[in-house]
């Protein structure tokens, strides 16, 4: 099992790492990324069961690191989290390959209930 984390703000990356240690997780398959370049280079690199990603970065977005992860991983479990809750948005993600989305801010129990529809400990 192993999980990448991505977002470029460091206190949502945290809170993440946090909730995702709580509900059961092991920080040592915990991968943290702060930006689409070295999640790419992640993905690139090593094999992951899980992506929770940011969809709205800097540079290269949460979009295009979804498109590498379901072109070199496509069996990689993919949520995507967002302030940005546009039902065309997430229909077009949907058809690019994420399996989930959460609406950020979002609680320990709703990211619980999320990861362990695709993932169990």
């Amino acid at each position: 099992m192993q999980i990448l984390v991505l977002d470029d703000s460091n206190i949502m990356r945290n809170v993440l790492v946090k909730c995702l240690i709580e509900i059961g997780f092991p920080k040592a398959v915990i991968t943290e990324a702060a930006s689409g370049v070295e999640a790419i280079r992640l993905v690139n690199s090593n094999t992951f069961n899980l992506v929770i990603l940011d969809i709205v970065m800097d540079g290269v977005d949460g979009i295009a690191v979804l498109k590498e992860i379901k072109k070199v991983q496509p069996a990689a479990k993919v949520v995507m989290c967002s302030t940005c809750s546009k039902s065309k948005t997430v229909r077009d993600l949907i058809d690019l390959g994420m399996d989930d989305f959460i609406v950020k801010p979002y609680t320990r129990e709703k990211l619980k209930e999320t990861i362990f529809r695709y993932i169990h400990i």
